[in-house]
């Protein structure tokens, strides 16, 4: 805006910009926070810190657009594919020696088919009628290679996919070509959904700020929207002094700034000022109930309803009182660790899931390596492949051409049943899908030689690793509120602190314990209940006469 300008809105025409709902949604509630009208002072303090430091700003650039298309990814497409044994052999030995899969070998062929096709009629008819084909693989490709492939070849009728994809792996294997360099560019391609943006955004800007966006976009090939966007997560990463920041931005001007920055200041107070105004004010209740902030905790059914039965021995809607006691009682334990450590430990027992069976199947040299080293550290097989299988996970490191080596492995006799945690399984599952189907059970191999070889310190990963469950959610759905006054939240926090814990984990463990050991409280109830102290012997007198009513109506004599 202009140096004497009172108005808010900088010179210049405005820019549309389009953000995905999550990020419009957080810049907005950072501006509203600030104050009304921020979005566009915002964005160009985004914008103004982005071009601060360009130099930062190509590689931040590359890793947003790799971060979004990591997210857009589209799942292969799997095609069935018919080989005769020598193509078979031929395309299994170049993935061995380029240390890849065949599917990003067949990937290329395809790519190369679609851009030089030539006269492929006469080729893919003879290909469809061939009768050697003996052996299938499943191969990946993208589903838009699949359209164009078959929209290439179905000008003259029908659409011999298959055919197709074998007539270009065959001019591949015959000609390579710069087969290593077309492998990391065509073979490791994705196809990508479209970015979803919502509504647009006019953001005025003025004519410099325009133009060193513009000089950066260009310089790398991008586009104004492309680098607010980025602009943007870059500020929401670090929002640093963004209140004197839009602030700054938005009172440019030195004529009217005193003036103007005063009026902000006023706002503020007044709105201040109207929300104190508003607040409730919370006076001491005459019935003695705690002086306190209402906390949610979460608890099992079956606790709930137990707790609900006993705070009914001492009145109506004693929950909360009960809860407190337990409080109270847990803080001034001396054995406080060691019941959160056995409650830890009985929770985790309760909640373990039992491993998803699994065979590995050895060859006899290595069987008998596998079985000398699990009599050598007194180990059960499935110990021995939880070992491996973690830490391959921990460090996979290069193991393609180990994968490709155990995947074409022959006279595997030995068979030996173990099993492996599910979340194991499905990591493994994960890592063996990257370069083709059914290789779970040769990259567990590959884990067990790589144990075979160095067993390094096993003694303590059988101690440490072996013994792990994956746990099911704990199963808390009961809501219960307890009036929670400051001095007992501090003392509560201070605990959760000094155990590692948290307020949630404390308070269960605190109804945990006051269900076990529930003798000699009433006491402690009533002073709980009534710890006000105006009214507080007549409110006593009152709580005795109704119990001993109460009791009178059970019949029991008391």
């Amino acid at each position: 805006m202009s140096e004497t300008s009172m108005g808010r809105v900088p010179v210049g025409d405005p820019i549309p910009l389009r953000f995905d709902p999550i990020t419009k949604q957080r810049l907005e509630e950072y501006a509203a926070g600030i104050g009304p009208r921020r979005f566009g002072a915002l964005l160009r303090v985004a914008a103004r810190r982005l071009l601060a430091d360009p130099d930062r700003v190509p590689q931040a650039l590359t890793a947003a657009r790799r971060a979004s298309a990591e997210v857009r990814r589209i799942p292969w497409a799997e095609r069935p594919l018919n080989l005769d044994p020598a193509t078979r052999t031929r395309l299994n030995d170049l993935a061995r020696e380029l240390h890849t899969d065949r599917s990003a070998i067949v990937r290329v062929a395809v790519h190369r088919f679609l851009t030089a096709a030539g006269r492929f009629r006469h080729p893919v008819l003879r290909e469809d009628a061939r009768t050697d084909l003996t052996t299938r693989t499943r191969v990946y490709l993208n589903r838009s290679t699949l359209d164009r492939l078959e929209r290439l070849i179905s000008r003259h009728g029908d659409a011999p996919t298959a055919a197709a994809i074998r007539v270009a792996v065959r001019r591949l294997l015959d000609d390579p070509g710069d087969l290593a360099a077309d492998l990391t560019t065509i073979g490791a391609a994705r196809d990508l959904k479209p970015e979803t943006f919502g509504a647009r955004s006019n953001v005025n800007f003025d004519d410099d700020l325009r133009d060193q966006l513009d000089t950066l976009a260009e310089r790398l090939d991008s586009n104004r929207a492309e680098l607010l966007r980025l602009a943007a997560r870059q500020l929401l990463a670090n929002p640093r002094d963004l209140d004197q920041a839009v602030t700054e931005e938005i009172y440019r001007g030195d004529a009217n700034r005193a003036t103007l920055l005063a009026r902000d200041t006023r706002r503020r107070q007044a709105a201040a000022a109207d929300q104190l105004a508003q607040m409730p004010l919370r006076a001491p209740s005459p019935q003695g109930n705690p002086f306190g902030k209402r906390h949610v905790f979460m608890l099992d059914e079956d606790t709930k309803r137990r707790l609900e039965e006993l705070a009914d021995e001492y009145g109506p809607r004693r929950v909360s009182a009960l809860l407190r006691v337990g409080i109270r009682r847990l803080i001034g334990s001396p054995c406080a660790e060691a019941d959160l450590a056995q409650a830890r430990r009985v929770a985790a027992q309760a909640r373990t899931l039992p491993h998803d069976p699994a065979t590995l199947r050895l060859d006899s040299q290595a069987a008998a390596r596998f079985g000398a080293l699990a009599a050598r550290h007194e180990a059960s097989p499935r110990d021995l492949v939880a070992v491996a299988v973690h830490r391959f996970l921990t460090a996979p490191g290069h193991y393609k051409a180990a994968l490709i080596d155990e995947a074409g492995a022959s006279r595997l006799d030995e068979r030996i049943t173990v099993s492996l945690r599910p979340s194991a399984l499905r990591d493994i599952d994960r890592l063996a899908d990257r370069h083709g189907t059914r290789l779970t059970a040769a990259l567990v191999r590959v884990a067990v030689r790589r144990l075979l070889d160095d067993p390094g310190d096993l003694t303590g990963d059988l101690e440490t690793v072996a013994p792990v469950h994956d746990l099911r959610p704990a199963p808390r759905t009961a809501q219960v509120g307890v009036a929670l006054d400051d001095e007992l939240l501090v003392h509560l926090d201070a605990l959760a602190d000094r155990l590692g814990s948290d307020r949630q984990e404390l308070v269960y463990l605190a109804a945990k314990r006051i269900l076990r050991f529930h003798h000699n409280i009433e006491n402690r109830m009533l002073d709980e209940m009534f710890r006000a102290p105006i009214s507080r012997k007549h409110l006593l007198a009152k709580h005795a006469r109704r119990e001993k009513i109460r009791r009178s109506d059970r019949g029991s004599g008391t």
